[in-house]
């Protein structure tokens, strides 16, 4: 029989390993064994926070404190979940507490001053950091980040003294002004970029030939999504120190926004070079090498900058990423719920107070499932709501407004509402009465955000279900979208484009270039595509090419009116966008054009996805080349159409 030291050993690597079930029963035996065991107390805290029972993880962390209130470790933990409940009052304590116990947590102090700063608190940021400069007055980053705090909490005064410190600090006078510079910029962005400008600006006349400034005016201008001038001022400072690696690695990330792949995986590839234990730069190298098309490479940088820095949030994202792209489902949903730790899933982890459901029976209670990523994702994961409601699981579904008529009439069975802020009450009362007083029959006794439901739901090995199709268009509408395509005409429905920053590179497709590989007599193509784009389809029907705006479409504000227009067509050929979401849900013929690094969803090679079977995915074979995905098209077109 193992000793409680042992059987917290095997927990805690269960733990680890995110098979949190199993980790919870030992915690649970340990704790019936040894109800005041502190470590058990902790770890189970921490594993119910990260299962979404954030109050109760709260519960025991505080009873394991009252056990043993020396361990900053209990105090920090505390504050994190105290954090993801919206309660920043009470976790500043627990964080200064956990600083005070270990002046090595006084990073993750100012990381909290920071964010709260960010959130427009800096009455709270200047009370962290003051803590942070008590605990370590010589660190002179603290006291800049602190007359920052101080300076947007209206006390010019005392920002001033802290400034004059810091100068004292450091003799270089250009230095501590690019210090200030840099945290004015990461305290409140683009807001500050006046202040931010002015400081760095004075930095440099007192010393044009310090990288670091120019790393700071390149951190500015990519702040505000200059991306041009962001790349000349790291090269700049390039040019007076080839060998900073940070330099490197942010010129990189310039150029991955520019979409010039190539160029900043060299770039950040030699970042890594110089700098080997960077973890930052393994994770960047990492995201480069994924969104080029290399997942196995990207998973590789990834676990490098994991080795280096275990809890670094945007590395275990990419992760998750990586391994979902490479169909290693199991690992990869697992991994996936590490998103809570990053934005902007971490803005909205806790919205909910009832406990996170793990696929227990819920009797006639409800399940609420709530959305938590873009519209396609929405509509992606609703696609295992009828697995759930065979199950017999009563579900309810809050989701993004826009899309509530077309998933109401698609899910009778579930109980649809709009997302709102905050939630209406009816979807966060723990007890089966409403706020009136009134007896509830069916309370919501559980909940789960939709992007949880494949790990939950998944085939064996973790391989992805669904049950498209699953949408239902509005009939009359589909039928009036359809009366306008001239009879015996075959109606292709098209989109080209998506407002995504840091895909659109990648996934956009110029429309005359789609146009003119479609065009063929007997064909209308219809645009399905949001946005102005009404001169280049003039141009185009000047030049005898048959394309329309279906009358009184909005493909943005009116997504039941699209999935009409959708569910209207003969075929849909687009892009990697939310119409081919719609178009697989509604069971259409479609032809995903995809970029050569297609994203983790679309897995790599296959030609078909287990999301959508009416889908085609129709893959670039080279970046930037869309000709092979538009010839897959234009074939499969002709064949509709005949000789």
């Amino acid at each position: 029989m193992a000793t409680v030291q042992e059987a917290l050993l095997i927990a805690f690597d269960l733990h680890q390993d995110r098979r949190l079930d199993e980790a919870d029963a030992i915690y649970r035996q340990i704790l019936d064994a040894v109800p005041g065991h502190v470590m058990a107390l902790h770890l189970r805290g921490i594993l119910l926070g990260q299962s979404g029972r954030l109050e109760e993880g709260c519960d025991l962390i505080r009873q394991a404190i009252a056990g043993d209130g020396a361990q900053p470790d209990f105090h920090a933990n505390l504050a994190g979940l105290l954090e993801a409940l919206g309660r920043p009052g009470e976790a500043l304590d627990s964080m200064i507490r956990a600083a005070t116990l270990d002046p090595d947590r006084v990073v993750q102090l100012n990381d909290f001053a920071i964010r709260s700063l960010k959130a427009g608190c800096p009455g709270r940021a200047a009370q962290g950091l003051r803590t942070a400069v008590r605990l370590l007055p010589l660190a002179v980053e603290l006291r800049c980040n602190l007359a920052v705090a101080l300076a947007a909490d209206g006390q010019s005064a005392a920002a001033a003294a802290e400034r004059r410190i810091a100068l004292l600090l450091v003799p270089s006078a250009a230095e501590t002004l690019r210090l200030l510079g840099e945290h004015l910029l990461q305290a409140d962005g683009q807001a500050a970029d006046g202040e931010a400008a002015s400081t760095l600006r004075r930095a440099l006349v007192l010393d044009p030939l310090h990288h670091g400034i120019w790393n700071g005016v390149g951190r500015l201008h990519m702040e505000a999504g200059r991306l041009t001038e962001a790349r000349r001022a790291y090269e700049s400072g390039l040019a007076v120190d080839p060998s900073a690696a940070e330099l490197w690695n942010n010129r990189s990330n310039v150029l991955k926004g520019q979409g010039d792949l190539e160029t900043a995986l060299a770039g950040q590839r030699r970042a890594a070079a110089l700098q080997p234990d960077g973890a930052g730069i393994h994770n960047n190298l990492g995201d480069a090498l994924l969104l080029a098309g290399h997942p196995e490479d990207a998973l590789a940088h990834v676990q490098a900058a994991l080795a280096i820095a275990p809890q670094l949030e945007d590395a275990r994202l990419l992760r998750a990423l990586a391994l979902l792209t490479l169909g290693r489902f199991e690992e990869g949903w697992a991994a996936w719920e590490d998103r809570w730790t990053v934005p902007p899933w971490r803005l909205v982890a806790g919205r909910f107070p009832q406990p996170a459901w793990t696929g227990q029976p819920l009797g006639r209670n409800r399940l609420l499932i709530w959305g938590e990523q873009g519209i396609g994702d929405e509509i992606q994961f609703a696609g295992l709501l009828p697995l759930l409601v065979q199950g017999g699981v009563r579900c309810l579904l809050e989701c993004e407004p826009r899309l509530v008529p077309l998933l109401a009439r698609s899910l009778p069975d579930v109980e649809v509402v709009a997302r709102s802020w905050p939630p209406h009450p009816s979807l966060t009362q723990l007890d089966a009465v409403d706020p009136t007083g009134a007896p509830v029959a069916t309370p919501v006794a559980a909940q789960i955000p939709a992007g949880s439901l494949p790990c939950l739901l998944a085939d064996a090995g973790g391989a992805p279900r669904s049950a498209a199709p699953y949408l239902l268009a509005d009939p009359a509408r589909v039928s009036g979208f359809r009366a306008a395509v001239p009879a015996g005409m075959l109606a292709v429905g098209i989109a080209w484009h998506t407002s995504n920053p840091k895909h659109g590179h990648s996934r956009n497709i110029p429309l005359r270039v789609m146009a003119q590989t479609l065009h063929r007599p007997g064909v209308r193509l219809l645009v399905l595509q949001y946005g102005d784009w009404g001169q280049e389809i003039a141009a185009l029907k000047a030049e005898g090419i048959d394309i329309e705006v279906p009358a009184g479409l909005d493909p943005w504000g009116d997504l039941d009116g699209l999935a009409a227009a959708v569910a209207a067509v003969d075929l849909v050929v687009c892009i990697d966008n939310v119409t081919v979401h719609l178009a697989g849900a509604l069971g259409r013929p479609t032809c995903a054009l995809l970029p050569f690094a297609a994203d983790w969803r679309w897995q790599r090679d296959r030609t078909d996805t287990p999301w959508y079977p009416t889908v085609t995915l129709c893959r670039q074979r080279a970046p930037k080349d869309w000709s092979v995905p538009l010839r897959f098209a234009r074939q499969r077109l002709d064949e509709l159409a005949g000789p």
